[in-house]
């Protein structure tokens, strides 16, 4: 042990650093807006590109599994069906999966699109009975 007393040693100053580890700067430390922005712009593409490559196993491993599930729901109903069918039937369903195409007419797409336009129809619905009233009033008391 030392002949300070404890006391002592809590009141000595820490040591001091030496100029040249005080201007020591590490790379990145002092970075430009610019540069700060360039160094995002990198890690989100990163990120994009990991995204990218994970949802491609996620879809390899979907397709693997619906493979299976319709090669045991095939042999179970007792279908003669190979796996290369199956697999055009997969790539032929994964082709179309997100593919719009307009509903057939008929009264639900026009209820459908009186829903879309409510906001205009009842607007001119309201134009066209306050004109009827107006009319009517002009009728009878003009």
């Amino acid at each position: 042990m030392s002949d300070v007393p404890p006391q002592a040693q809590a009141q000595q100053a820490p040591p001091r650093r030496s100029r040249a580890s005080r201007d020591l700067r590490l790379p990145g430390q002092d970075l430009s807006l610019e540069e700060t922005l360039r160094v995002m712009d990198v890690a989100r593409e990163l990120r994009e590109r990991r995204e990218t490559a994970e949802e491609m196993f996620r879809r390899d491993d979907l397709r693997r599994s619906l493979r299976d599930k319709l090669v045991r729901t095939a042999q179970m109903s007792g279908d003669k069906v190979t796996e290369a069918e199956i697999d055009v039937a997969i790539d032929q369903y994964f082709e179309t999966v997100h593919t719009y195409s307009d509903p057939e007419p008929g009264f639900k797409r026009f209820l459908a699109h009186c829903w879309v336009w409510r906001g205009r129809i009842l607007a001119g619905a309201a134009v066209v009975a306050s004109v009827a009233a107006a009319g009517g009033f002009w009728f009878l008391f003009g």
